[in-house]
């Protein structure tokens, strides 16, 4: 009997993984693909920073009720629960609002394609608090990633990205907060094996309210809350419930029925769906220089995230 990516068969063969798996991540990518579309809606009504925070204090506090509801299990010791708090803050909190405010200042488009390095990020910073040292295709992958990334915020030419209203600064907002949202998953995962990826999420969700709720309060009046519409608002729910809520859930089911190497790699479809879904909801332009360095970052994640060859006996 042999286990391959949580799937066990007694033929030494992965056992086939059941369509609603697949289903399941479908629709969590889905979910995730409209966010920045959702997000770039929602801040040309709502102040950037604001519009992130309100995002995660909703779903915070709607996470917190669930994790009581359920039973979810809290860490005890103080050092688990340091982990929680930061990976709350960081990937709930910090990161959230980061993304609102790049996304007042550059397109959805240019945002999903640098948040295709996290995995990239998530796995350097993994390796430096376990001191190991990756493979040299992760490093080859990082390398063509970060140039596509590189590409992607430094080069203008004067019409075709101009054109796309994606300014350098919105970039460098976005991969700011990417690594933030790195540190956080690192964080969690550390965390994860503990209590459990559910706990993990719904938690830190709850947990980075102790930053979302003041900060907001503090931020509220850059806002004419009055003067917000039903899309704005509708965009704010997208995120809350089916961002944030919706599309965990449903991506952490798909991982444990169907396996993390399976599953997991299907991420690398997200930044193309949501170009698609800018070009189509937005109106955003994709130029060649965008497909370029996108299908850069892509290929080199692709590569960093290629699994680790079994040794030979």
């Amino acid at each position: 009997m042999t286990r391959t990516g949580g799937v066990i068969a007694a033929t030494g063969r992965a056992a086939p993984v059941p369509l609603a798996v697949y289903a399941a991540a479908a629709t969590a990518l889905l979910f995730w693909s409209g966010t920045a579309i959702a997000n770039k809606i929602a801040v040309a009504q709502i102040d950037p920073s604001s519009a992130g925070i309100l995002r995660s204090m909703l779903a915070g506090l709607i996470a917190g009720v669930l994790a009581l509801t359920f039973r979810l299990p809290f860490p005890l010791k103080a050092g688990q629960r340091g982990l929680l708090l930061l990976s709350g803050i960081s990937s709930f909190a910090v990161w959230p609002m980061l993304m609102s405010l790049g996304l007042g200042y550059t397109t959805a488009g240019h945002a999903a394609l640098i948040m295709a390095m996290l995995p990239a990020f998530t796995g350097l910073i993994a390796a430096v608090a376990d001191r190991s040292w990756p493979r040299a295709s992760w490093w080859g992958g990082m390398a063509l990633a970060a140039i596509g990334t590189f590409a992607l915020i430094f080069y203008r030419s004067g019409g075709a990205l101009a054109g796309e209203q994606a300014s350098m600064t919105g970039d460098l907002i976005i991969l700011a907060g990417v690594v933030i949202c790195a540190l956080g998953y690192v964080c969690g995962g550390k965390l994860s094996p503990v209590i459990g990826t559910w706990a993990t999420t719904f938690w830190g969700l709850a947990a980075a309210t102790v930053v979302t709720i003041p900060t907001l309060a503090l931020l509220a009046h850059r806002t004419d809350w009055a003067a917000v519409d039903s899309t704005g608002w509708l965009a704010i729910a997208y995120m809350t419930i089916l961002s944030s809520l919706a599309g965990y859930a449903a991506w952490f089911w798909a991982l444990g029925h169907g396996g993390i190497a399976r599953i997991g790699s299907w991420q690398l479809a997200m930044p193309v769906t949501t170009l698609a879904a800018a070009a189509v909801v937005l109106g955003e332009a994709i130029t060649w220089p965008l497909v370029l360095s996108g299908l850069t970052i892509l290929a080199g994640t692709a590569l960093a995230q290629l699994p680790k060859r079994p040794a030979r006996d």
